[in-house]
């Protein structure tokens, strides 16, 4: 896991950390153990714990949900414990029931809560089990593997709350506020207390107040952490609302690309196995083909990623050929090999070369099969819309490339998307433009699409004008500059000519009293702002102002979900020259324009989300 190294923060003691507790709680080695997996946790709890450290913990067979009388299947029977790895949820405790039965006295039953354990899931467990006869004679325990922070980087960690985005503003459900409060004080507990907290919007400011009443209480039970040296030097608390735009909009780097048309989860994404050749997929001599998609790691592990996935697609190309003229350059030095101590020098980086050769094929076939896509007339025109919609201010006439989609009875979530960001472009739309749209929406797609509607007004990502604000951000925070893609002088590069706020706010914190001197600027940014100190053990405080040289660390913590452009972003800004901060993300979970669509579109009925980069899904009616 050197992904996790490197950086300002070792954030490999967050998944020690989480080793460490699960090896508590799974105890000795010596009771044999079958572990049964909620799906959906297969992947974050890899991220922590591999197959070789579980199999030194007493783990022998792994199952996933459902199955039924799990101690009655033969292969089974040698188990001493049955460990199940679920989420809180309601239909998961039947499942959870089912797989219990009527199990002889010999057998342990452990059921693990992730990352907490919900008291109507525990009651509703324990009903269950009366009312079925499920008691004594054998062992019952419920836990928790508080596992609230998935290190996904050196410089990115995540909640992996799927549904935090519509909990906070669809449900208004502040779960994901406790849960992102309580992953902050385990940072604090880890790193030090922070000693400023920023913050915009009003989920932001409940944020900041969970951390202090969370830190006092800590403190009452667990002593002080004032004597551990801050390593983070301050906090930025984001309200996703603050940048509605930048999350539904199109990422047009290369990571961001991956993760619109294939789907990145957990640092792997999968692709279709037969573009891929022998070589990189790396099949066995005389073993049977494989089938199915081609699983591919994605972490700065492979260096090539990790030069690649913060440009902007345009500039791939290039960089690959480039690199591939090194490798090639770097395998001619054979010839040029005349002394012995030449040649082994040789053969001792000649590994390294051939997992670089690898790597080269691997993504320039990814890249092959992105620009499969972004070279469609379909998706240039998208990005054109996408581009215009943000840069231009028309509150009053329809889009064309909308109307375009109208007629053709494009699919509803793009249609609907690109409305959301002409509203936003605008803070809001004139109410005859706001009444055509939804008469459109609701005469070409059904009136179920009233939900929708009324959901993304909900959100106040589709809205009539009120003012004028996001005009003045546009023009006070330069957030759409002429960029150059493959020479960026501007983190704009990552949306071709579109910052996000988020990155803006973040950047004031780079600038000396940048926050503390925009306060009036920051009026224009729905929600709360936040500004606030923490108390540091005494000595602690930061000697010198932060430099290029000595730069100092921000935690900037997106609550609602945050898009892989804008950690691009981030990073573009900490690689500028005069940068005097680095920044560490941290996010309720990774998003995607599309991702955040069909989670809002979930709840009308018969909505059917579709592949939106596949050409006969996006030409069907919705």
């Amino acid at each position: 896991m050197t992904h996790l190294l490197g950086g300002r923060l070792n954030l490999a003691s967050l998944r020690e950390a989480a080793r460490l507790e699960l090896k508590e709680i799974l105890g000795s080695s010596q009771t044999k153990k079958v572990i049964v997996w909620d799906q959906a946790l297969v992947g974050p709890i890899g991220l922590i714990a591999e197959v070789p450290f579980l199999l030194q913990l007493g783990v022998f067979k792994m199952i996933r949900l459902p199955v039924n009388r799990v101690a009655d299947i033969d292969q089974y029977k040698e188990a001493d414990e049955f460990v199940f790895f679920v989420r809180p949820m309601l239909n998961i405790v039947d499942l959870i029931a089912n797989a219990i039965g009527r199990p002889n006295k010999s057998k342990i039953f452990t059921v693990i809560f992730v990352p907490r354990s919900s008291i109507h899931c525990v009651k509703k467990f324990l009903t269950f089990r009366l009312q079925n006869g499920q008691t004594s004679p054998f062992t019952f325990r419920i836990l928790e593997f508080h596992l609230d922070l998935l290190p996904l980087e050196q410089d990115v960690i995540s909640l992996d709350i799927a549904t935090a985005f519509t909990d906070l503003y669809l449900d208004s459900d502040p779960t994901p506020l406790h849960q992102a409060a309580r992953a902050i004080a385990r940072i604090q507990a880890l790193y030090g207390t922070i000693p400023h907290v920023y913050g915009k919007g009003n989920n932001a400011a409940i944020v900041a107040d969970l951390m202090e009443k969370m830190r006092k209480e800590m403190q009452g039970v667990h002593g002080t952490t004032l004597e551990i040296v801050p390593q983070i030097d301050a906090i930025l608390l984001l309200d996703r609302s603050v940048d509605f735009l930048a999350c539904l909009s199109t990422q047009l780097t290369y990571e961001g690309l991956i993760n619109e048309i294939f789907g990145v989860k957990y640092n792997n994404a999968k692709f279709p196995r037969e573009m891929f050749s022998e070589e990189v997929q790396q099949v066995p001599k005389n073993a049977p083909p494989p089938s199915g998609p081609l699983s591919v790691a994605l972490n700065s592990d492979d260096g090539m990623y990790s030069n690649l996935r913060d440009l902007n697609f345009r500039a791939v190309g290039i960089n690959l050929s480039k690199r591939a003229k090194e490798i090639s350059a770097a395998f001619e030095e054979r010839h040029d090999a005349k002394t012995v101590q030449q040649l082994k020098t040789f053969v001792q980086k000649l590994p390294h070369m051939q997992q670089e050769k690898l790597s080269l094929s691997r993504h320039t076939t990814i890249a092959e099969l992105i620009k499969q896509v972004t070279d469609r007339k379909s998706f240039l025109e998208i990005i054109y819309a996408e581009q215009g919609l943000r840069e231009e201010e028309n509150s009053d006439r329809p889009d064309d490339y909308v109307i375009k989609l109208l007629g053709q009875n494009g699919p509803v979530s793009e249609v609907l998307r690109l409305m959301c960001l002409h509203s936003l472009a605008n803070s809001g739309l004139k109410p005859k433009l706001f009444d055509k749209y939804r008469t459109e929406i609701i005469q070409r797609f059904g009136s179920e699409h009233l939900i929708s509607l009324h959901n993304l007004e909900k959100i106040g990502a589709l809205k009539m004008q009120e003012n004028k604000n996001f005009s003045v951000l546009r023009k006070h925070l330069r957030l759409t500059p002429t960029v150059d893609e493959k020479n960026p002088k501007d983190p704009a590069y990552v949306f071709s000519g579109y910052t996000p706020v988020s990155v803006r706010l973040a950047e004031l914190l780079d600038k000396p009293n940048g926050w503390q001197q925009s306060e009036e600027l920051l009026k224009f940014i729905p929600g709360s702002t936040v500004t606030k100190t923490q108390a540091i053990g005494k000595g602690h405080e930061r000697k010198k102002k932060p430099t290029p040289d000595q730069p100092q660390v921000v935690l900037v913590f997106f609550l609602g979900g945050c898009s892989f452009a804008e950690i691009s972003a981030l990073r573009y800004l900490a690689s500028r020259e005069e940068a005097v901060t680095d920044y560490i993300v941290a996010t309720t979970n990774i998003t995607t324009g599309s991702s955040i669509m069909n989670s809002i579109l979930s709840e009308t009925p018969a909505y059917n989300p579709i592949n939106l980069w596949d050409d006969h899904s996006r030409s069907a009616p919705s």
